[in-house]
């Protein structure tokens, strides 16, 4: 899908929303990991790995911040 879509569906939102926990939590545990490594070349594969979900955390985010009420409206009623 190359956009996301107008409207997102309650059931939807449970899965984006799970999404999103698993994302800051992979993010908060390689942060947590990577401090703990004595190994400088794996604490920093670790820490670019924290990075990455960071990074699908805000760009996930970003998507859905829209006003899904005006995406309603765009909707055909049946």
């Amino acid at each position: 899908m190359p956009a996301p879509p107008t409207v997102i569906t309650t059931k939807d939102a449970s899965y984006l929303k799970d999404q999103l926990s698993w994302l800051l939590l992979a993010t908060k545990k390689c942060s947590h990991f990577a401090k703990e490594c004595s190994d400088p070349e794996i604490s920093q594969a670790i820490d670019k790995a924290g990075r990455m979900h960071e990074r699908h955390y805000n760009l996930l985010l970003k998507h859905l911040q829209t006003n899904n009420a005006e995406g309603m409206k765009q909707v055909p009623q049946h």
